[in-house]
C-alpha cells in the first residue's frame, strides 16, 4: 500500500513538471510565464541637459568708440583717464573756445556799431520833433522864413531843405520823423538778429565739453588725437571663443552656456549673442577653420564680482538642447520594434506590462521619455534578458523585510495557494 502511495505521488509530480515544461516551452503557449527579475529601475524626474566643452577669454561685452570733430573746433583737454569709470552724461574731453570766443567779440562788436546809429536817429527825430513844434506855435508860424534847416547831433547832422509855405514845410518834417523812425526800428531788428548769434555762438560753448552716451570704463585716450580718440567698454563681461566645424554643425545663438574662471569660484551663465559665419583666418585647405563667437554674461552672475577681469581664461560649456523636469530612464530599458517605442513596467498586480512610450532627450545613457510613463513607475532595466514578455513576475526575497507572524497568521487555504504558485510559477 504504501508503495502504491508512493507510486501516485512520484507520478502526480512528474507531470506537474513535465506540464510546467510543456507549457513554458511551447513557443505560442498562452499560458502565463513567470519571469524571475534581478534588475529594475524607477523612473525618475530629473533634467537631460546635451552639451559640448569648449574655451574662451572674458572680454568687455561691447566697446564704444568716442569721436574727434574737427569742425567744432581744436582739441582742448581730456577729462577722463585710462581706466576711470563713467556714467552716461560724464564730460570726457573739450574743445577749445578760442574761435567762439572770437566770433561772439565780432558780434558784440557790430552790435554796438548798430546801437550807435540807434542813438542818432533818435536824437534826429528827437531834433525834427522839436522843430515842428516850435513850427507849430503862431509866434513862430508868423515870422515863418524861407531856408533850410540842419538837425545836428554828436557824430552828424542832416540838412532839411525847408519850403516856403508852412503846410508843405510841416509836411517835409513829418515825413523826415517817419523816415527816421523806419531806420531806427529797422537798426533794431538788425540788433536783435545779432543778439540771436550772439546766444547761439555762446550756446555752442556747451557742445564743446563731450560727454559719454553710457555707462563703462576708459579703455584707451587716444593722445594722438585721432580716431576714435577715446574708446570706452562696457561692465558688462562676455566670454569669446571659436567653434570648430563639428561644433557649428551644432550651435546657433540664444544658446545658453555656462562658464567657469579657474582663479574664480563660482559658475557664470550666459547666452550666445554672436556668432561670425566666416572662418577667423580665412578658408583654407591647410588647417582647420574656427568660427569666432561672442556670450554675454547675466549681470546677476558677475555682479559685484571684482575678481573677473579681462583677458582671463574660461572653460565654457554650451547647451545644444536640454529637457528639465523630464521623465527618465536608463536608455538600456528602452526597446524597438519598427516605429514602436516601449519598456516593460512593473505593474501593481505582480504583472510584467509591454507600455508604448514616446523617447525624447538621450544624453550619456539617460533617456528622457517624454509620454506613456509616469516618474515613480518601476520599469525593467535590461528588458532584452526577460524570457517572457508577459506574465507574472518574480524578484528575490528581501529576507530582512520578511514577518514571520504574518505566516502563521494565514488559513491553510492561503498557505495552499502560495504554495500552488510557487510550483506553478
Amino acid at each position: 500500500m504504501k508503495r502504491i502511495r508512493t507510486s501516485v505521488w512520484l507520478t502526480a509530480g512528474a507531470l506537474v513538471v513535465a506540464g510546467n515544461l510543456y507549457l513554458t516551452l511551447k513557443e505560442d503557449s498562452k499560458a502565463d510565464r513567470s519571469q524571475w527579475l534581478t534588475s529594475w529601475t524607477q523612473a525618475a524626474e530629473g533634467d537631460v541637459v546635451e552639451t559640448f566643452q569648449t574655451t574662451g577669454v572674458l572680454v568687455p561685452a561691447e566697446e564704444y568708440p568716442v569721436y574727434f570733430d574737427s569742425s567744432k573746433g581744436t582739441f582742448l583737454r581730456f577729462l577722463v583717464e585710462e581706466g576711470q569709470e563713467v556714467d552716461a552724461g560724464t564730460p570726457l574731453f573739450e574743445y577749445s573756445s578760442a574761435p567762439l570766443d572770437r566770433e561772439v567779440k565780432e558780434l558784440e562788436a557790430e552790435k554796438a556799431q548798430i546801437e550807435t546809429k540807434i542813438r542818432l536817429a533818435d536824437e534826429q527825430i528827437s531834433q525834427l520833433q522839436s522843430k515842428l513844434s516850435s513850427l507849430e506855435s503862431d509866434e513862430d508860424r508868423d515870422s515863418y522864413s524861407t531856408g533850410s534847416y540842419d538837425a545836428e547831433t554828436n557824430s552828424e547832422s542832416i540838412e532839411i531843405q525847408i519850403p516856403k509855405d508852412y503846410e508843405t514845410a510841416k509836411a517835409v518834417i513829418e515825413n523826415e520823423i517817419l523816415e527816421q523812425q523806419t531806420e531806427k526800428r529797422e537798426l533794431e531788428e538788425q540788433v536783435n538778429q545779432v543778439d540771436t548769434r550772439i546766444k547761439d555762438t555762446k550756446s555752442q560753448k556747451s557742445e564743446l565739453i563731450v560727454k559719454s552716451e553710457t555707462e563703462g570704463i576708459v579703455k584707451e585716450l587716444n593722445k594722438t588725437l585721432g580716431n576714435p580718440i577715446i574708446t570706452l567698454r562696457s561692465k558688462q563681461a562676455a566670454v569669446q571663443g571659436s567653434f570648430d566645424e563639428q561644433q557649428m554643425s551644432e550651435v546657433q545663438e540664444e544658446l545658453a552656456i555656462r562658464a567657469s574662471v579657474d582663479q574664480v569660484p563660482g559658475t557664470l551663465e550666459g547666452k550666445i549673442t554672436n556668432i561670425e559665419k566666416y572662418p577667423a583666418q580665412g578658408p583654407s585647405v591647410q588647417r582647420q577653420s574656427l568660427y569666432p563667437f561672442i556670450a554675454q554674461l547675466d549681470e546677476n552672475s558677475i555682479e559685484g564680482n571684482k575678481q573677473l577681469l579681462p583677458g582671463m581664461k574660461a572653460n565654457v560649456t554650451v547647451i545644444t538642447d536640454e529637457a528639465l523636469q523630464a521623465v527618465t530612464v536608463p536608455v538600456t530599458a528602452l526597446l524597438k520594434s519598427g516605429d514602436e517605442s516601449y519598456v516593460y513596467v512593473l505593474n501593481d498586480k505582480a504583472r510584467l506590462e509591454r507600455r508604448a512610450v514616446e523617447p525624447g532627450l538621450l544624453v550619456d545613457g539617460l533617456q528622457e521619455i517624454t509620454s506613456g510613463l509616469e516618474a515613480g513607475e518601476e520599469v525593467v532595466s535590461d528588458p532584452e534578458k526577460l524570457m517572457a514578455e508577459h506574465g507574472f513576475f518574480v524578484t528575490p526575497v528581501d529576507y530582512q523585510a520578511i514577518d514571520k507572524s504574518e505566516y502563521d497568521n494565514m488559513t491553510a487555504k492561503e498557505k495552499f495557494k502560495f504554495i500552488l504558485m510557487g510550483l506553478f510559477s
